[in-house]
């Protein structure tokens, strides 16, 4: 998992000079007077939603708040008590509505010597499962399952130093002790990927050659024993070291039936580089997830979020850390040691637009705006329809909204996140044959909720 890295500065200039021009030509049709047209059509759909979550370290590793990334010193992390611990699961997972977590296992010293040359023999008494290693998280995961979290996912962090490419065998004994280990505490893994950023140095700089030989012999084994845990590739830096890796993988049909989703972070590059992430989903029709990334600016963040599900079909969107000592979702207040309590920061709320409300298993359905400062996505889910508007202006938009294909809607409720709101319950609009119209803030994202 990427930590400080974040987003190279050019990025970030680019990035905003490119905004703050987009909202000059925005501010100029707002002073002209018009109304955004937004036109939702239930008859065009995309991609099934697979939900939104986040990668997690345990409450007491000390990595949360800034210790060593390979500390196994508990002592060193946060002393929370179980009630401490069940209020922040209760912000994640019945407040934001997070039904995906990717436990942040580094297992540096699993296997700290390669229990014997037999890949087919394993002796578990040379592994180590405990706390955050692995066996920490069950108890979280069976916590957050009580308040609604559905999938939960292994990406190893980094490899045992012995592994090397040369005995894809011996990976997959290692990683056979670990799903089974879960399946045997009643907590049978969803997904499981080989590696994490195989394309990072600090994770060797694994090859795709190397990845799909793995998969082709951990595919079989799972079957063989009646495991249903899928397999996502390559959860990478990036959409470029994603789709160098995947296209190799993919070829090969073999490894393919085994694999039920791609996945890539947003490190070091533009977001347009995950157009190539984009069409091998469809080419092979496997669902895209974008499973690590964070952002300094909230709203920055939403956009991210909007160009991710709308421009480049992800079903799945994943922050860096839920909750930690630093500026993530929930800032977790400490003084080096005692817990003092918890922040839920604006790209919380932000988030909660989405993951509240886009349920998994509802579909993305077409949302066009004739109005570039507006960013609108919709789904529906059974006779539940939502959609979801950001306004990038700096003043406040009128806009209109047609709903076609949609029947027996009367009326819409807008939840808001703005600078000065969070989930602000607004009052409900009538919807007049097929159009309601309202007016969107400055630099506010909208929920609507049809009634």
């Amino acid at each position: 998992m990427t930590t400080a890295r974040s987003i190279n500065k050019w990025f970030i200039l680019v990035s905003l000079l490119l905004v703050s021009a987009g909202y000059l030509v925005r501010e100029t049709n707002q002073k002209n007077g018009t109304v955004a047209e937004v036109r939702i059509d239930a008859s065009v759909t995309y991609q099934v939603m697979d939900g939104f979550g986040s990668s997690q370290r345990l409450f007491d590793d000390p990595h949360l708040i800034g210790g060593p990334d390979n500390s196994y010193d508990r002592t060193k992390g946060l002393i929370m008590t179980p009630a401490q611990q069940d209020e922040i699961l209760d912000r994640l997972y019945v407040d934001l509505g997070f039904t995906r977590v990717r436990p942040g296992i580094y297992p540096v010293e699993l296997e700290p010597m390669n229990d014997n040359a037999d890949a087919e023999v394993t002796d578990l008494s040379k592994f180590f499962f405990e706390w955050k290693r692995n066996d920490g998280f069950f108890d979280y995961v069976s916590r957050a399952r009580a308040r609604g979290l559905t999938t939960w996912w292994l990406s190893p962090g980094n490899l045992e130093p012995w592994m090397t490419e040369a005995n894809p065998k011996e990976y997959v004994e290692w990683a056979m002790a670990v799903i089974r280990r879960w399946r045997d505490n009643g907590l049978e893994l969803p997904y499981y990927s080989i590696m994490n950023e195989p394309g990072y140095k600090r994770s060797g700089t694994w090859s795709g050659e190397y990845i799909r030989n793995v998969i082709k012999l951990l595919g079989p084994k799972l079957q063989a024993e009646g495991i249903n845990t899928k397999i996502v590739v390559p959860d990478d830096l990036n959409a470029t070291q994603a789709y160098q890796r995947s296209r190799i993988i993919l070829a090969d049909p073999d490894a393919r039936q085994y694999v039920k989703a791609l996945a890539f972070h947003l490190y070091d590059e533009p977001i347009t580089n995950a157009i190539k992430m984009k069409r091998l989903s469809e080419q092979y029709g496997i669902s895209l997830w974008m499973t690590e990334y964070s952002q300094g600016d909230p709203f920055t963040w939403a956009n991210t979020m909007h160009a991710l599900i709308s421009n480049y079909s992800v079903s799945a969107v994943d922050y860096m850390f839920g909750f930690s000592g630093g500026r993530d979702l929930i800032t977790l207040e400490h003084d080096g040691s005692r817990y003092l309590g918890y922040e839920r920061n604006k790209h919380y709320y932000v988030m909660g637009q989405f993951s509240r409300f886009v349920t998994p298993g509802s579909r993305r359905i077409k949302a066009d705006t004739n109005d570039r400062a507006i960013k609108v996505t919709a789904y529906k889910d059974g006779q539940n329809l939502v959609a979801v508007a950001i306004n990038n202006a700096y003043t406040e938009k009128k806009v209109h909204f047609d709903l076609k294909g949609i029947t027996g809607i009367r009326e819409v409720e807008p939840i808001r996140t703005s600078k000065t709101e969070n989930w602000e319950v607004l009052a409900r609009i009538p919807v007049v044959g097929s159009t309601f119209t309202t007016a969107l803030p400055p630099g506010s994202i909208t929920t609507f909720l049809a009634h």
